[in-house]
Formats: C-alpha cells, structure tokens, sequence
C-alpha cells in the first residue's frame, strides 16, 4: 500500500509558534493530524520577523517538538502571512475571445486573469495571491466558471491580495536556514476562513477576524468569495498595556488580569462585581468595580473593530453579512467581545471553533488555532483538486522515524 503524504503548516505569530503535521491516505485524500506543537514566540513582531536569530531558535526548536510527536521528519513546509503589510486590490481583467467557436477555453479564462493581476504596485511589494470573485460574459454577472460558454469579450473580477516582499523573502531566508523549504505562503485569513466557514456562509456573506497579540487581520466573504482582506496593528496586547498604565501594573499582572478578569462590554457588567488586583512589589491587594476595568478594555477593542469596520464599509458599502462576524484568535476568548463586534458591525458575532479534523485532540479545537489547522486543511483541499499522478510539490517526510511507535504513544498520552 503506497504510504501516506506528510504536510506540514507553520503558523508565526507574536505570542506563539505553532506547527501542525499532517498525512494525506494516498488512495482515498482524507486528512489527519498527526501531531500539533507550539512554543512561546521570539524574534517575531507584528507578524513579521524582526530578530532572525531568535525566530530561528524558535522556529527549529517548534518544529522539532511536532516531528517528534509525528514520528517523521519534513523538509518542506507551509506558513501563514498576515499584518498590516497585507493589502487587497480589487482589479479587472478584460479579455476578447479569438477562437473561431468563440468557446471559453481555460487560456482564455488565465489569460483575463493574468490582466486583472497586472496592477501598479511599488517594486517593495508582491503578488501573494489572485482571488476569482466574478466572471462577466458579454456583460451577463454572476458567472461562476465560464469555461465552454460561449461568447466575445470575457471580463474577470480578481481580489488582488499583495504583500511585504522584505518581510516574505525575511521568512522565507529564516525557514531556509533551518532546513526546511518553502512550498507556500498562504494569507492566514484564508487559512482562518477554510477552517472556521462553510461554503454556505462564504455564500451569504461573512467576517472573519483574528485578533492576535499585536495584529488584528480580517477577511470578508461575499457571494462565495473574498471581497476584501486587511489587517491592523493593534491586538490584544495593547489592551494589557492600557491596563498596565493606568493601574500601574507590570505588564504580566495586567494581562492575568485581563485574561481572568476582563470583560469587554460594560453594559453586561454588573456594578456590584468586585475586582481584586493581586499584590505586586509588597504593596497591599486593591479592589475595584469590574466595571471600571471594563471602561479600560471597551474602548481599545472598539478602535479595533471600528477602524477595520471603517476600512470594509469603504471597499464593499453595499454588501451583506449573512453570517455576521466570526472571532478567532486568542483575542476572541476575551468576555464580551461578541456582544461589542456584533454592535458596532450591526450584524450577529460569534467565536470561530476549528473544525473536528481526524486526529485531533479536542483540547485544540480552540480559536488559538484557527490559523495553523486552516493552513493544513486549504493545503488537503488543493492536493484533492489535483489530477491523480501529478506531483503537488508539497512538504513531504525526508525518511521514517525509527521510533514511531515510541512517539505515537508519547501523542496518546501527553
């Protein structure tokens, strides 16, 4: 029986590093988890690498926990992009048919595509993706795949997604010095979206946005497709430091604070709720309304949702969110933060569970990682739409770990 194909996705975020191994049945495409790692992260800010050497150690120290786990090792790998230097263009391609059929043959459909994407941009930037939103034929919308139809003029509405070429080429280098290849650079907004959306959702339309530590990214959904991707750099971290500052707190007491006490809306706190705020440097614990904590939180996170709604309303006033807003990231964990998305969008919100893929452990199933699960199902989807016997060029094992067994007991027990 041929052995199954190993994939590995990388998800280089602030707070953490994570990575997910994962095999592919050669004969029947189904997808399971073999191991999940993750690692405080270093040398990594606003979703860029800012001290290589620091994200390397990382990085390799990472990845090594998941082969261990896996039992294999991978010298390939897939990661995720987000930050602020994602930007979606919405571009147009308009190309006349020449066959003497006027039949609309895939070249027809690429090279409409290829128009769309040829869009002024500065030499420091770089196409990361070209997202099909629409095809026009003949000026009938709404076409979904033109190909075999029939007419003159093919239009092709693309989402172009571009990127930091200094900060790609700083990952890539970074990855390469630990061994591993690059096979792809996925936008971690789709990778969020592939795990969290189903295709009906994507259909009536959706917000997907990830609060990270420091980086807040999102991506909308309209009529299947995205309509408009971007990302901030405010998170949840700058939330710790209002506390900080105002109670005059470290930095470490106001994010435990945060995270056991928070609440992000303050017409659902009650005014009787006392805080307590432990102890720090010898001085004696205070207490304090939870709901005076509560107008230290609101308003960051309301800049956040506000600024990313400002910017959607801008690009897509008209569209319609179905499906409302989706939270992930560990920022969704926050209390009260779907009562506030769901006020300032006016549509209903919600937090974003991954999806239950075989072989993960329930204690994953966590908006925390969204990211790098969705990386490792948008990779299984786009082997599956491969034509069977074509190579696929993704991350594959180097050889088997002799202690297999040893790890896959290691994995059913810790």
């Amino acid at each position: 029986m041929p052995a199954d194909k190993m994939l590995m996705t990388l998800d280089l975020g602030t707070s953490k590093v994570r990575a997910v191994i994962g095999s592919i049945a050669r004969e029947s495409g189904a997808l399971t988890i073999e191991s999940i790692s993750e690692r405080p992260s270093e040398g990594i800010s606003h979703g860029a690498i800012v001290n290589v050497e620091q994200a390397l150690k990382t990085i390799t120290a990472t990845i090594h926990d998941a082969e261990l786990q896996a039992g294999c090792e991978i010298d390939s790998v897939i990661t995720g992009v987000g930050g602020k230097s994602i930007m979606g263009t919405q571009s147009q391609g308009v190309v006349g048919i020449r066959n003497s059929d006027l039949e609309i043959k895939n070249e027809d459909i690429k090279h409409s595509v290829d128009v769309a994407c040829a869009i002024n941009m500065s030499s420091d930037r770089t196409i990361l993706h070209s997202l099909v939103q629409n095809f026009i034929v003949d000026g009938v919308p709404s076409i979904k795949n033109p190909k075999g139809m029939i007419g003159h003029r093919l239009e092709t509405e693309v989402l172009v997604i571009t990127a930091s070429a200094q900060s790609l080429q700083n990952e890539r280098k970074t990855l390469q010095r630990a061994g591993y290849t690059v096979d792809r650079m996925i936008l971690s907004s789709l990778a969020d979206a592939e795990i969290v959306l189903s295709a009906e959702e994507k259909e009536v339309g959706a917000i997907v946005i990830n609060i990270g530590r420091d980086v807040t990214n999102m991506i909308a959904y309209s009529n299947g497709t995205p309509c408009f991707t971007g990302g901030i750099d405010l998170g949840g971290f700058n939330i710790t430091s209002d506390i900080a500052f105002i109670l005059g707190k470290p930095a470490s007491v106001a994010e435990q604070i945060k995270c056991e006490k928070g609440y992000c809306y303050t017409p659902s706190v009650s005014h009787d709720q006392i805080l307590t705020i432990p102890a720090v440097s010898g001085l004696a614990p205070i207490q304090m309304p939870l709901s005076e904590l509560s107008k230290i939180i609101e308003p960051r996170m309301a800049e956040i949702f506000s600024i990313l709604k400002s910017e959607l309303d801008r690009v897509n006033p008209q569209s319609n969110w179905g499906s409302g807003v989706i939270l992930v990231g560990g920022g969704a964990l926050l209390s009260g933060v779907t009562e506030l998305a769901s006020e300032i969008f006016r549509c209903p919100a919600r937090i974003g569970f991954p999806e239950a893929l075989k072989g993960l452990d329930r204690n994953y199933i966590d908006p925390r990682y969204t990211t790098v699960l969705g990386l490792m199902k948008n990779e299984a989807a786009r082997l599956a739409q491969k034509p069977a016997g074509r190579s696929s060029g993704s991350a594959s094992a180097k050889r088997a770990n002799p202690f297999k067994a040893l790890a896959s007991m290691f994995k059913k027990n810790f």
